[in-house]
């Protein structure tokens, strides 16, 4: 799961002493995970930016999300596919025209845009650093850093919808220094998603590799 998601701001304002009488940041974490925990399926637009902190380079993809609990997710983006029912994950490299099969296996302390995009990690210490308007929504802004000294990620902030409880922006920076931003522009939940839509259908004249 790594190795497929190797695939994977600004603007914050006002004080802390005003936001904390409004909400601290454990009880907009709560509130984040109570309203994924009403969540049975979802369907995600995003956009997924990495920069690279030695070179500077900078690479933009644009994305799909669907989910559906338990473990079941698929991301579609132009350059690959990533599918899993919770048992099997296959990943589709446009590019190489190759599909990767393996066993499903949780990684906790994987970050990936399903796991960033629709809970809030547990596993991380909080702070309320500010407000700010994100695509004409008011949000609030929280700094996330990892708990034990083991984790990838260096530094975390989540942009969180007041309105509904949805994280509407992500951005990770990991201990090597790369950067990613996850921007959801559209959401849809509780749609009914079908179990066939996580199971995936190799595309004719595809290499595979099974790693099982």
């Amino acid at each position: 799961m790594k190795r497929a998601y190797g695939v994977s701001v600004l603007l914050m304002f006002v004080t802390c002493s005003i936001l904390a009488a409004e909400e601290t940041a454990q009880e907009v974490l709560e509130k984040v995970r109570k309203k994924y925990d009403s969540i049975t399926d979802a369907q995600l637009k995003f956009s997924q930016k990495t920069t690279f902190e030695m070179t500077k380079v900078e690479q933009i993809v644009m994305g799909t999300l669907f989910l559906k609990k338990t473990n079941m997710y698929r991301v579609e983006t132009d350059a690959q596919t990533i599918v899993t029912d919770g048992k099997t994950v296959w990943s589709y490299s446009v590019a190489n025209k190759q599909v990767l099969i393996d066993n499903f296996k949780v990684n906790e302390n994987g970050i990936s845009p399903e796991r960033i995009l629709t809970g809030a990690p547990t596993e991380f210490t909080s702070t309320l650093i500010g407000k700010d308007k994100l695509i004409n929504t008011d949000v609030l802004v929280l700094k996330l850093a990892p708990s034990n000294d083991v984790s990838m990620v260096k530094t975390m902030k989540l942009w969180v919808d007041n309105s509904t409880w949805l994280i509407k922006k992500a951005e990770i920076v990991d201990v090597n220094g790369k950067q990613t931003d996850y921007l959801v522009t559209e959401v849809k939940i509780n749609t009914g998603l079908q179990d066939s839509r996580f199971i995936y259908q190799v595309p004719e004249g595809a290499e595979v590799v099974d790693l099982r």
